[in-house]
């Protein structure tokens, strides 16, 4: 059984660096997903997949006009998929930066599998994606995960 936690853990980090990037500066405590992982039990990583659901507003395709097109404030959408491991990791980074924004800016999360008219519509073809739109225009796109790139497009367009 130790062997197998031994494994369980390197697999975890290993994975971890890759969806990073290789990027360790990201991989810290702060992190919501690593620090859930660490200071989740082995036998159980309920607390790790609970992290990475998300807490921005998951939208729909009839939403979309209203909520993106329309928005008078800038709208940051994160295109991901159920499926998608490097999403998992991405949604409490988007969150915390939904948490850091909420004045200036809307934060969206829009399933592809669900909504494929609007992923064909903007040619999303690797997830993440991250969409900034302005006054129904793309602004902005990132792909990958990449929250401090976000974070600089979101301070760009507020003029902070």
């Amino acid at each position: 059984m130790a062997q197998i936690g031994v494994l369980y853990r390197l697999v975890a980090t290993i994975t971890c660096f890759v969806c990073l990037g290789f990027n360790v500066g990201m991989c810290s405590e702060s992190d919501a997903l690593i620090k859930t992982y660490v200071s989740s039990s082995l036998p159980s990583n309920d607390g790790l997949v609970m992290s990475a659901k998300l807490k921005v507003h998951k939208i729909s395709g009839s939403e979309w006009d209203s909520l993106v097109i329309d928005s008078e404030v800038p709208v940051m959408v994160m295109f991901t998929a159920y499926w998608c491991g490097p999403c998992r990791v991405m949604s409490p980074m988007f969150d915390k930066l939904a948490s850091q924004f909420t004045d200036g800016f809307k934060f969206y999360t829009l399933d592809v599998d669900q909504e494929t008219d609007i992923a064909e519509r903007y040619a999303i073809r690797s997830m993440p994606t991250t969409i900034v739109f302005k006054s129904g225009n793309v602004v902005a796109r990132v792909t990958g995960v990449d929250l401090g790139r976000l974070t600089q497009i979101a301070r760009d367009i507020l003029g902070d």
